[in-house]
């Protein structure tokens, strides 16, 4: 899918779907004009990127490209044009966060965005361009706007892990009645991979916000003012970044005294479910003793013939039962 974004949307006209010359009347297409700003190819197929390619005169990254690991494959000026590449985290319908990357192309007064996944940021930020045109004005403000939505969203899905963990927190240090810990585990277990996707996230824009500073004025393409207030944008994203970066640590920390105190709470019930056997043992050890003695078939046994031999056994049983419990008791064992 082909659209673009101009200076000019407008409710009824966002993007314009107008298929260029020979590409026939194929939906997705939209016609590249001077006022278009933001190219915004998702899960585009190779026709649509000859078709951009064409037009702005550059090799866009293939989605192999994308998802490159290295810090040179991810961030590199080529042909006047900035080349960016940030991992992104969102839900995408699932219960877990899901991740993927997104290439920025900063390229004179076009902002071309190649994106195999549907962030929400993008449409949440589409809106925004439709209510507030100015947003996508240039290029390099259509860039600073989006990324901002884009550090706002992934706020938001680390306040939300936040929030999960602090109630697994008073699930596991509740009441034992009603508590679940196997499931409190695989939760945790998703919370640190969400979590660490958030991380992932964030790293990568810390990465490219740094690198879009260093860019020259030239091909940020604006002036002085214009490129002051894109300098000052991308250092308050660093700013917001690093503070994210800390809290999702932060995170990530509790997450892990979380996992250690449900493993030290299990252990705690299973030595005190060993604790009970091993002092029933104990105490049920002499009765049986007994019993056993005085179950043996004998012919000669004196204590079988005096009247008073089996009240006198059940007392002997009841005491060296309750015996072992009372000093267990007294020393503080139980």
């Amino acid at each position: 899918m082909l659209n673009i974004y101009s200076r000019e949307a407008a409710p009824e006209g966002a993007f314009t779907v107008v298929p260029p010359e020979g590409a026939g009347d194929e939906a997705g297409w939209c016609e590249i004009t001077p006022d278009g700003v933001w190219i915004d190819l998702y899960n585009p197929d190779r026709e649509e990127e000859r078709y951009v390619e064409g037009v702005v005169g550059l090799n866009l990254p293939t989605r192999e490209d994308m998802q490159e690991i290295e810090f040179s494959s991810r961030l590199y000026l080529e042909d006047g044009a900035a080349f960016m590449t940030a991992q992104v985290a969102f839900y995408g319908g699932f219960d877990h966060l899901q991740s993927g990357p997104v290439t920025f192309v900063l390229h004179r007064q076009h902002l071309i965005t190649i994106r195999y996944i549907d962030p929400k940021s993008f449409s949440i930020f589409a809106d925004r361009t439709v209510r507030h045109p100015e947003s996508c004005g240039q290029a390099h403000e259509a860039l600073a706007n989006l990324l901002e939505v884009l550090i706002d969203r992934t706020a938001d899905l680390l306040e939300k892990a936040s929030g999960t963990v602090d109630e697994i927190s008073g699930r596991i240090f509740a009441p034992k009645r009603g508590r679940n810990l196997e499931k409190v585990l695989r939760e945790l277990g998703r919370c640190q991979s969400d979590t660490a996707r958030i991380r992932d996230s964030l790293v990568s824009f810390g990465r490219l916000l740094l690198f879009a500073r260093a860019l020259d004025r030239e091909l940020v393409g604006t002036d002085e003012a214009g490129f002051n207030a894109f300098h000052d944008k991308l250092r308050t994203l660093e700013k917001d970044v690093a503070s994210l970066n800390d809290h999702s640590a932060f995170v990530s920390g509790n997450i892990a005294y979380l996992h250690d105190a449900a493993l030290g709470v299990i252990n705690l019930e299973q030595n005190t479910t060993i604790k009970i056997v091993s002092v029933a043992s104990v105490a049920f050890l002499p009765p049986t003793l007994i019993a056993s003695l005085y179950g043996m078939n004998f012919e000669f046994m004196p204590e079988l013939h005096v009247p008073w031999a089996y009240p006198i056994v059940v007392l002997a049983m009841i005491a060296s039962a309750v015996g072992p419990l009372v000093w267990f008791r007294l020393k503080g064992w139980l």
